[in-house]
């Protein structure tokens, strides 16, 4: 991962929704104390059970928080695009987390200190209410993906996902089949068919790590409802910003 000083970035918060919806005092501190860096698929962010040292806001492409389960294996609790922010744990009175911070689609990530984004936090009420919203959004989305998980096939939540990436990055999208089967907490094989499936009836196209939505209508007809009931959760997460 490269990084360089964003200070030669201002202006860069337009491409974070949150970010700019921050007064303009608080939003001028943080894009001089942020770095920018550009991410690929699989890069780290935070690794897991550790210290949390940065708040990362996508600029560009997607981060997944992934939690651990028995042995190498891990699944998705959700993703944060240019909407939102990584590190909401901090809000929450936590400075450490279980979880892997990853980049699921390619892009530029912002990096603030935790520490500046903790002393803005205690005194811009605007800041903390925002961010309160987004950790509500956030949770819920996470139940949604519990619930989903347990009661939806394959088929459902591979294109609700795919929905859920086309709306943050486009329809052309830069991942790995390796990745997908990590995000869903399935096995590679199983993505390999339902994609296949997926591109013989024509919703998507697939080459080299990537996935392009060719159909969205018949791919929400195939997701299940939680794809628009996570999509009314952040919309409420964000409605002041």
């Amino acid at each position: 991962m490269c990084g360089y000083d964003i200070s030669m970035l201002a202006g860069t918060a337009e491409k974070n929704r949150f970010l700019n919806a921050l007064a303009p005092l608080t939003r001028s501190l943080f894009e001089t104390r942020m770095t920018a860096h550009g991410g690929g698929i699989g890069d780290v962010l935070q690794p897991p059970n550790a210290a949390i040292d940065a708040v990362w806001f996508p600029l560009s492409g997607i981060v997944s928080t992934l939690r651990p389960l028995e042995g190498d294996t891990n699944v998705e609790v959700d993703a944060a695009g240019a909407e939102g922010f990584l590190g909401i744990e901090l809000v929450l009175g936590m400075r450490r987390t279980p979880d892997t911070w990853i980049v699921q689609s390619p892009g530029r990530f912002a990096r603030l200190d935790a520490q500046v984004f903790l002393d803005a936090l205690e005194r811009d009420p605007g800041l903390r209410d925002g961010a309160r919203r987004y950790v509500s959004a956030v949770q819920a989305i996470r139940g949604q993906w519990v619930a989903c998980n347990a009661r939806h096939t394959i088929e459902q939540r591979l294109a609700k996902w795919l929905l859920t990436t086309r709306d943050r990055v486009g329809d052309e999208i830069q991942i790995t089949q390796d990745i997908v089967a990590m995000m869903l907490g399935v096995r590679r094989a199983s993505v390999v068919t339902v994609l296949g499936r997926f591109v013989d009836d024509g919703l998507v196209a697939h080459g080299y790590a990537r996935v392009r939505v060719v159909d969205g209508p018949r791919l929400t007809g195939v997701s299940c409802a939680c794809y628009a009931r996570a999509a009314e959760f952040l919309r409420a997460g964000l409605a002041a910003a």
